[in-house]
């Protein structure tokens, strides 16, 4: 399933065009799991010999995403959450590697997740926070669930309780009060797109921040028909509370040019998991989708 795939079609047009695709890497990766040394041993429970953890043994992605124009990106709702989790036998690989190394920027961004080999933790596993809870469920030995926004429990500790290993917890973050430039959040189609994104450079702003998460700003580029996809850019940088896109990377696109802006706090741990034998990367996203127009 391509959950990240975002179709822009500016309003008037009939060409759909996509954005950024995920795909399955087709072999194990070689980047290096990184750990707390802490919690690199554990007790077995039965034998009292301590095990050490190594690699990781599972993904929890919890998604929450708001577009400001539905209809102008080709999205059937404002607000959509999705809660994905899956375990696999150990593994160096990690799904969140593509995200750009914090302070950098790219315009080679490629959403891959690696290929493993899954284990059936049975047919649902309930997620419980507070006070909402609710299930995944099974599907080829992976965990998905379609969540109400009004379930969405903000920076709460959750559980994820199976029917007979410990429970995983992660912990759930928070979005915006505030994002600068707000043009770029313009609801009405016939509005939209009215942001200016400068091609000397850009600099965008939101409130709160501050937060132990990353951020992350992609900027994809059509033209202004809405027919073709020119490129893309993406930065990322600690939860400051503003970041700029340089100018270098945006000249390289044309005035008139339609983009949709993605702004995304992503923050991601490393948890001990002693059934598995390693550690389960919960990766938790908050993303804003607005628009604009290359000046």
């Amino acid at each position: 399933m391509i959950k990240k795939l975002l179709i822009v079609a500016y309003f008037g047009c009939s060409t759909d065009v996509g954005l950024i695709k995920t795909i399955e890497k087709e072999g194990d990766t070689s980047q290096t799991t990184v750990v707390d040394s802490q919690d690199t041993e554990s007790s077995d429970t039965d034998s009292g010999i301590p095990v050490e953890l190594n690699g990781n043994v599972g993904y929890v992605n919890y998604y929450l995403r708001q577009v400001a124009c539905p209809s102008c990106v080709g999205e059937a709702q404002e607000i959509s959450v999705e809660f994905v989790a899956k375990f696999f036998e150990n593994t160096t690989a990690s799904h969140t590697e593509w995200i750009p190394e914090n302070g950098s920027c790219t315009d080679q961004l490629l959403i891959t997740v690696p290929s493993t080999n899954k284990i059936n933790m049975g047919q649902s596993i309930n997620v419980v926070g507070m006070p909402n809870q609710f299930a995944a469920y099974n599907q080829n030995n992976e965990y998905n669930a379609s969540v109400y926004e009004s379930m969405y429990d903000r920076d709460t500790i959750h559980n994820i309780n199976f029917t007979d290993d410990d429970p995983v917890q992660f912990m759930s973050i928070r979005g915006f009060d505030t994002i600068e430039p707000y043009t770029m959040l313009y609801v009405d189609p016939s509005y939209a797109f009215a942001a200016p994104i400068y091609r000397t450079g850009m600099t965008f702003s939101w409130t709160p921040y501050g937060s132990d998460s990353d951020f992350m700003i992609t900027i994809a580029v059509y033209t202004p028909d809405g027919s073709q996809l020119l490129g893309y850019v993406a930065c990322t940088s600690p939860d400051q509370g503003f970041m700029t896109v340089p100018g270098s990377l945006l000249q390289t696109f044309p005035s008139g040019g339609l983009a949709a802006i993605h702004m995304a706090r992503h923050k991601i741990e490393k948890v001990p998991y002693q059934p598995l034998g390693g550690y389960v990367e919960t990766h938790m996203e908050w993303e804003v989708v607005g628009t604009g127009r290359m000046q």
